[in-house]
């Protein structure tokens, strides 16, 4: 009776492992969506600010699409320009995708805020831009390049003038090049036609030939020196007495060719800034944030109202007087936003106890003021947001304690306990061996910069899926090999317990991501590197946990199996 209640344990554990690998698809689902289709609860409408003085007529933003920080260094015009104006390099948010980065550089609200997490994002872009001030301040918003802005962004531009885009994955190089000289063109066109406003430029033909060929390739290096004459080109068109100049990138990528992730490569790119209302010199670093509050500072516009950047007063050429002005304005958009912010996380509002602490510094155009401002208001954001996370971390708590701690129950169950425990313990941690040299042995990172193409992702996650049912499968049958002497009862409790060990483990690294950040993220993105391997140990557990209704069985036919060729072997 004894051996038949274990028999019918491990027949339980198996169907419970077999189910808990659909629930992990789900889960994987409900992840992966909450990101991919995250709704923002910051878009509520805000007060503008009071326009200012403006420091220049027109700013030209051109936008390298993909350019690396370490190619930028290697362009001899944008160089020269470096020399002549303001240099510095700007921080990129996560993800890193063009898309959402695009949003950021004329909005200054990073993803979280704008809820354009990716490129298939669809509609009009809610927070308020710095194309739509523009607009309603009667000034042009002009773009020239993709034909994505027009659908992020087309209600709020006075012109779009679009470039046709080639097939990404199949195009040969001489189709991005043509395209990014169809942008010249047009760009060129653009500056003739508005010399008022905000002029926007996209080359597109460089992140093309990274994704295509890699992100140190002939291909990628040789369009963006060719971009490179093209900005020399564009600079023959401006007069520096009315025209201020900004060139960047929207990220950076990876050697292999991808972003989207955390790499240093990929979220390091290039601001260069130069012309009327710019002052020369090397800067510390900043962030993508910064840019769209900066061209509304040098337009004298209302700082656009989503903003969490600050313009980089001490990048402009003016005095203490109009810095001030513009600096409180900043100032008091930042506030306005942040209790916004808080109000809708229900934290206590933080941003005028700053304020008052900075507004006399502010108000004098000091040198760093905004700097200073901007930081500490930084940080008391993120002491508020982490107070929210933290809280809802507790309310967690006691969930999480019970999904790490209800499967021991059958651990406990083990006749001589840690006996019985260490082997099937040993081959699980085989099993993760085996798996994470698959997987990083490939060069394999947890982040988003693996795919240089949007159809790769599916294929991806599904090979990672036969990847850990090679390796549990592997671990299993030598488990079974070196049982051949046990009983069938022994060899399947080996078995099982083995699959249930690696099947723990893994849920106790999804079990600690969901205290982390939850499963379902309605107000806040999770750390997305963390992200990525919560989605990848859940993905290990879709075909781990059905496994072991097979391995059971395999592993007492093939310790029959030998032990049947052994006694023919001794007759």
């Amino acid at each position: 009776m004894k051996n038949i209640g274990k028999a019918f344990l491990f027949v339980v554990i198996i169907l419970l492992l077999a189910g808990s690998g659909y629930e992990a698809q789900n889960l994987a689902l409900a992840g992966w969506n909450s990101v991919t289709e995250y709704s923002s609860p910051y878009l509520f409408s805000l007060p503008a600010t009071a326009s200012t003085a403006p420091l220049t007529d027109r700013v030209v933003l051109i936008v390298v699409d993909g350019l690396r920080l370490d190619a930028s260094q290697k362009m001899p015009e944008l160089n020269g320009l470096r020399q002549q104006g303001a240099d510095l390099v700007l921080r990129v948010g996560q993800p890193s995708l063009s898309y959402p980065s695009w949003t950021v550089i004329v909005s200054g609200a990073w993803q979280e805020i704008s809820g354009v997490t990716t490129n298939w994002y669809e509609g009009t872009v809610m927070v308020n831009n710095i194309f739509q001030i523009a607009r309603e301040a009667g000034k042009p918003a002009v773009v020239a390049g993709s034909l994505g802005w027009r659908k992020l962004f087309g209600p709020y531009l006075t012109s779009v003038m679009a470039v046709n885009e080639p097939e990404e994955e199949t195009a040969p190089p001489e189709e991005w090049a043509k395209m990014d000289e169809e942008t010249l063109h047009l760009a060129l066109e653009a500056l003739d036609q508005y010399d008022t406003g905000l002029v926007l430029i996209h080359f597109g033909g460089t992140d093309a030939l990274a994704h295509n060929f890699g992100g140190i390739s002939t291909e990628y290096i040789n369009q963006v020196q060719t971009v490179d004459r093209y900005i020399g080109r564009i600079v023959g068109r401006l007069d520096w007495e009315k025209d201020t100049l900004i060139i960047t990138a929207d990220h950076g990528h990876i050697d292999a060719g991808g972003h989207g992730g955390w790499e240093e490569s990929v979220l390091n790119v290039p601001l260069v800034m130069v012309g009327k209302g710019i002052r020369r010199g090397v800067y510390t670093a900043r962030l993508q944030a910064d840019i769209a509050p900066t061209v509304a500072a040098l337009l004298g516009l209302p700082y656009p109202t989503h903003s969490q950047g600050a313009p980089l007063l001490e990048v402009l050429e003016a005095s203490a007087e109009v810095k001030g002005v513009k600096g409180l304005n900043a100032a008091l958009q930042l506030v306005g936003f942040y209790d916004a912010y808080a109000n809708t996380l229900g934290i206590g509002t933080f941003a005028g106890e700053v304020l008052e602490k900075h507004r006399e510094n502010l108000a004098r155009g000091e040198e760093g003021a905004m700097a200073a401002f901007w930081k500490a208001l930084n940080a008391a954001a993120g002491k508020a947001r982490a107070r929210r996370l933290w809280r809802e971390r507790l309310y967690r708590l006691p969930v999480a304690l019970a999904i790490a701690l209800i499967p021991l129950c059958y651990l406990l169950t083990c006749r001589r306990r840690w006996r019985c425990l260490l082997l099937p313990a040993g081959f699980a941690l085989l099993y993760f061996v085996l798996y994470n040299i698959l997987f990083f042995g490939r060069g394999y990172e947890w982040s988003l910069s693996l795919f240089s193409f949007e159809e790769q992702i599916e294929a991806f996650f599904k090979a990672r899926m036969v990847d850990a049912a090679l390796s549990v499968a592997a671990a299993a049958l030598l488990l079974a090999i070196i049982s051949w002497k046990k009983s069938p009862l022994e060899t399947a409790e080996r078995v099982v317990t083995f699959s249930f060990v690696v099947w723990y483990l893994l849920l106790l690294q999804v079990d600690f991501f969901y205290w982390l950040y939850n499963i379902r993220f309605d107000w806040t993105l999770p750390d997305l590197k963390l992200g990525f391997k919560y989605y990848m140990d859940l993905l290990q557990m879709i075909p781990t946990g059905p496994l072991a209704v097979i391995l059971t069985p395999l592993a007492l036919f093939i310790g029959w199996g030998i032990r049947k060729l052994r006694s023919r072997a001794a007759t």
